[in-house]
């Protein structure tokens, strides 16, 4: 269980995607108010029900998408595609769940203003809390399963993908031009340098304001130079095999070997390195289609 719970999963913060999500949700609440008719909804006057029914499902919306919206953006850590989990999806699931059960006692403490129409306290909101999880169960369940399904089936045909590609194509669409030279990258100052031949270059990761430069010849050299990694993209824009797959991290495509795909995305292996490079979604359409891949 604890093992699962720790897998990658998927997460996709996109304004278009969250604003549909609200709204969908948020009209799957609104029928079911209309439906099962909880939160007392069955024992007021019909105009006063569908204004309530409204409400709750106005509620919903706007702290869905208050949620789904800005935090993830003002909290960029958190939401980082790299570190996101299924226990983290579930915690932030209940997280948003509970805002919207106090939205909705919020909500009611106004009805009860204007219609006096809930007999307020303490009770009352643990009954919204039970009430809007017991809701929310169906649409959230739904949403993580076939969101963990989607990205995982789909990134896993991608590595696939790559991997064939790289093993019997030989990356023949691959401008390898230069591939030969030997280059020089600068630190920030412009008088630190580490000069290596461009074909040894497996990998360049950003360190905070470093880069480390992966190289291999006998062995794999590691060098450690001040710069940002955009810089230092610059500097090797004239090799079009020099690809830089994440924000973080600059790849080698001649020395991948393959590729693993999860929920979250999938990475690249290259040589022998251990480690394993992510490639960010917003890279991956570009990436293969510097592969050949369609």
């Amino acid at each position: 269980m604890f093992r699962f719970l720790k897998q990658p999963s998927p997460i996709n913060i996109d304004t278009k995607l969250d604003l549909t999500i609200s709204f969908l949700i948020s009209l799957f609440v609104f029928f079911f108010l209309l439906i099962f008719q909880p939160f007392g909804l069955s024992t007021t006057e019909p105009s006063l029900r569908y204004i309530m029914i409204s409400g709750f499902a106005a509620v919903c919306f706007l702290i869905l998408a208050f949620n789904l919206l800005l935090i993830p953006r003002l909290l960029k850590k958190v939401f980082s595609e790299e570190t996101w989990t299924v226990y983290k999806r579930i915690i932030w699931h209940i997280l948003i769940v509970f805002t919207i059960g106090l939205g909705n006692y919020f909500f009611a403490c106004l009805l009860d203003a204007i219609y006096g129409f809930y007999k307020l306290g303490f009770n009352l909101l643990i009954s919204f809390q039970v009430i809007t999880l017991f809701i929310a169960i169906f649409p959230i369940t739904v949403c993580a399963i076939w969101s963990q399904n989607y990205w995982l089936k789909r990134n896993f045909k991608a590595a696939e993908e790559i991997s064939t590609r790289l093993q019997y194509l030989e990356l023949q669409t691959i401008d390898l031009s230069g591939f030969d030279q030997k280059v020089a990258l600068f630190a920030e100052n412009g008088r630190e340098k580490y000069e290596f031949q461009i074909g040894s270059l497996l990998y360049i990761s950003s360190e905070g304001n470093y880069v480390e430069v992966f190289s291999q010849n006998e062995g794999v050299e590691i060098r450690l130079l001040r710069n940002s990694l955009k810089k230092t993209e610059v500097q090797l824009r004239d090799y079009p095999f020099i690809f830089k797959c994440h924000r973080a991290y600059i790849v080698n495509i001649n020395k991948i070997t393959k590729a693993t795909g999860n929920a979250q995305g999938f990475k690249l292996t290259l040589g022998n390195v251990d480690k394993r490079i992510p490639v960010a979604r917003s890279y991956t359409k570009q990436f293969k289609e510097l592969l050949g891949i369609f």
